[in-house]
Parts: C-alpha cells; structure tokens; sequence
C-alpha cells in the first residue's frame, strides 16, 4: 500500500492534526459568532424547548423566505473552504453521515430539535411502503432538482393519498409528519436541504404502511428511550430472568406508552404464564385502557388455542 508523504508525515507527528483541527474549528465557531447566525441559533434554542417556529423569526426566515438559508450555508461554506485549503487535512467539527446515496451534516443539536444539511445523489427510487412519525419537518432546497411526492394519510387507518411535486432551489415545505411523507422518485441534480426537524414532547408510535392497500405494516416506539426499555425486555426475556416478571407487569399495567407496556406484556407471558395470564387479564377488564381491546383479544386466542389456560384463574395473581 502506498501511504503519501504527506499523510505519513501526519502519523509521526500529531501537532500538524491538532492545528488542522484547530483551523477548522475556529471557522466555524466564526461562523457561529456572526450576528445573523447566532441570533438564529438562540431561537433554535427556543424552538427545541418548545416555542412555535411564527415566535423565531431569524429561524422561520430560513424557511419563509428566498435569501436567509442560501445566505447561511453560504456563508459556512465560505468559512469552511477557506480553512480546508489552508489544512486540507482538516475534518468540520460537525456530526455527518453518508447512507447509500444520502449524507448528512448536522449544523445545530438541542433536545428534541436538529438543523442539518441534507444532500441526495443523483437516481431513480421505489417506495413499497410509506412511513409516518409523531414530529414536524421544515425544508429549504438550496440546490439541485428532483421529482418527488407527498404522501398523505387520513386518519390512524385512513386512506393514502399522493401529490406530486419538483423540488428545486427556492422551494420551501412544511410537513405534519404525522400525515405527511416526503418520498424522493428521481433526483435529476443532487439535491441539496436546509432540514429543521422537532419530534413531539411525548411521540406517538411510528408507523409504517403499505402504499398499495394502506395496511399497516409495523409500528416502533417514537420515543428512543422506550425503544431502548423493549429491546431490555427482550434481552431480559431470551436470558430467562424470571426475577424480572413483576417489573415487567407493574409496566404492563401502568399508564405509559402503549408500545413499551404491550412489549412487557409479551415477555411477562413468555417467562411466566400465570402472570402474564393474569396481567392481561387485568389490562383486557380495564375499559378506558387503550390496550383493553387488544388485551381481550389476545386473551381469547390465547385460550382458544391453549386450552389448558382456561384454567388459568387471572384475578388470582397481582405480579
């Protein structure tokens, strides 16, 4: 393997990466001092905590007008290049992702809000499928061209709809993503966004549904941590820790999110059968419970298929 003088001189010596690194932060923290911008990043704050986007004015321009988006990311690009061809070596202290055709930079992080740069390479795409999460997306395209779609869901178990629309430089969208998806089909020039991205203060599940029947496919956790709760569930229940069934129906009867309690539900009946009878028993009684319904008819299947659980008594046992 050839290794280039340039880069091999870099393994000897770490001072060089240290004041590459150096170079290219203080360009961007350049960039962030500017009056414009940090006036934006303050409300970004806001907007993260809660605010409406019509109470941050620097940060809706970004995506009201034609000129306040171009005029940031001009402005950072300006910044960066300048640094790079002093220190070609020099990495952009931001977060960044590549993913078969999509990258990613991320401009801005606060609690349940991201501002990111979001470019899309050139070609064709098939959707099967459509999904939908409990969070709102705003979009300026800076550059590029590509024929894209709006898919829209009414209702919970609503009917699917689609607009067609070309995204190029001074387009601007905002999206329920609730109801609404944007699915790139062709992108002509790679596509090049301003996104601002707010997930809800307590999300519902994300759902994913066909787009030729809409039937719903599969649904996850909106909220990461309860993610994180299910996947321990599941861990805790192919180790068989069966000291962990009270926890696991305590969570199954509490108020909560729906997707996390139903989990713990299905690993409290996988390690132990007398709880988990008697905890959906519980939750199949509990009218007002919204698990009540699925609750009853799991308990029906269950017993119409395992005979032996009639026997089963579910008021008896409080794991």
């Amino acid at each position: 393997m050839r290794i280039d003088p340039a880069i091999a001189a870099l393994r000897r010596d770490r001072a060089p990466q240290r004041r590459a690194q150096a170079v290219t932060a203080a360009a961007c923290d350049a960039w962030r001092a500017a009056p414009e911008v940090r006036a934006m990043l303050a409300e970004f704050h806001c907007y993260a905590a809660g605010a409406p986007l019509a109470s941050c004015p620097s940060l809706l321009a970004l995506f009201a007008d034609q000129d306040s988006a171009p005029a940031l990311t001009t402005a950072l690009t300006r910044a960066l290049c300048a640094a790079l061809a002093a220190e070609p070596f020099g990495h952009p202290p931001f977060r960044h992702g590549y993913d078969r055709g999509t990258a990613t930079l991320l401009l801005a992080r606060d609690g349940r809000a991201q501002l990111l740069l979001h470019a899309s390479e050139p070609g064709t795409r098939a959707f099967d499928t459509v999904a939908f999460s409990d969070a709102e997306r705003h979009e300026a395209v800076l550059g590029g061209e590509a024929k894209a779609r709006v898919v829209r869901r009414q209702g919970q178990f609503g009917r699917l709809a689609a607009q067609a629309l070309v995204l190029e430089p001074g387009v601007r969208l905002a999206l329920d993503l609730r109801e609404q998806a944007l699915q790139l089909l062709a992108v002509e020039r790679t596509l090049v966004s301003l996104r601002l991205h707010r997930t809800a203060g307590n999300p519902e599940p994300s759902r994913e549904y066909d787009l030729a029947t809409g039937a719903l496919l599969r649904q996850a956790a909106g909220d990461i941590r309860a993610s994180r709760h299910e996947a321990m569930f599941a861990l805790l229940g192919r180790m068989q820790r069966t000291e962990a069934v009270p926890v696991m129906a305590a969570i199954a009867r509490e108020p909560g999110d729906a997707s996390l309690r139903w989990q713990a539900l299905r690993e409290c009946l996988a390690l132990d059968t007398a709880a988990g009878i008697a905890t959906l028993g519980e939750l199949a009684r509990a009218e007002d419970d919204p698990l009540a319904s699925p609750a009853r008819t799991l308990l029906a299947q269950l017993r119409e298929t395992h005979h032996e659980l009639h026997t089963v008594e579910p008021l008896s046992c409080h794991a």
